[in-house]
């Protein structure tokens, strides 16, 4: 009869705490316990907030008050809702400055292009889609084109082919070139001031289309000629009609 195999398990020696470690192990807690109660003391609470490049009173939107520990303030959320209350700011960030103090640094929004709203009124833009506040006739800004009247009324955020097209008349005029007026789209449409008809590529390279552009423009000039309109749609091979 075969005989059978079997293996022995011994039971797992149960580590005990030695009383050193114990001791450290309580120290490390009570010290801790000491430091956050500290930091929940009055001496380390929210008692001051300043701001930088906006109204003093501005911070309370984001929901913060007084009497707060300055360390449980999280500043990430309270940027963000900063800037869901008051959508007219580009940037909010709240730092700390202990022992009880907040600085929030704000930067706004500024209009690249205008568009037009219910009953005629100019809205500024800014480059990334936003309307803003009303802008004055001469306001000088590109007219944004092409957008329902309904969608252009102050914090919507316009579709994103209209945001593209403020993005690049954005960039257009931080490369020194000015239009006056764009046209979203899959290929957004420029018009210079002397009318000239611009069909931009989609996803382009700003500065180096830009700059096809500008040649071609330079060597109508040289001719004496104007252009009706620039096709910059295919690459190599723009298409120039000249205006009669």
């Amino acid at each position: 009869m075969a005989q059978r195999r079997f293996r022995v398990v011994r039971p797992a020696r149960r580590r005990r705490l030695r009383p050193k470690r114990l001791l450290a192990v309580l120290a490390l807690l009570a010290a801790l316990a000491a430091v956050f109660e500290v930091l929940e003391g009055p001496f380390f609470r929210l008692h001051h907030v300043a701001v930088r490049g906006g109204p003093q009173g501005l911070w309370r939107l984001s929901g913060l008050r007084f009497g707060v520990p300055l360390f449980s303030v999280r500043t990430a959320a309270a940027d963000e809702q900063l800037l869901q209350k008051a959508r007219y700011l580009a940037t909010a960030a709240f730092e700390r400055q202990w022992p009880d103090r907040l600085v929030l640094t704000v930067s706004y929004r500024s209009p690249v292009v205008v568009a037009a709203g219910v009953g005629g009124s100019l809205y500024g833009v800014d480059r990334t889609g936003r309307v803003l506040g009303k802008e004055p006739q001469n306001s000088g800004l590109p007219v944004l084109q092409g957008v329902a009247a309904s969608l252009v009324h102050p914090y919507a955020d316009l579709p994103q082919a209209a945001a593209a097209a403020a993005a690049l008349a954005f960039s257009l005029h931080e490369a020194g070139f000015t239009v006056s007026e764009v046209v979203p789209g899959t290929t957004p449409q420029i018009y210079l001031p002397s009318g000239t008809e611009v069909f931009w590529p989609p996803a382009a390279n700003t500065r180096k289309t830009l700059a096809e552009l500008e040649a071609i423009l330079a060597a109508l000039q040289r001719r004496q000629v104007v252009a009706a309109s620039i096709d910059l749609r295919l690459p190599q091979r723009p298409l120039v009609v000249l205006r009669k």
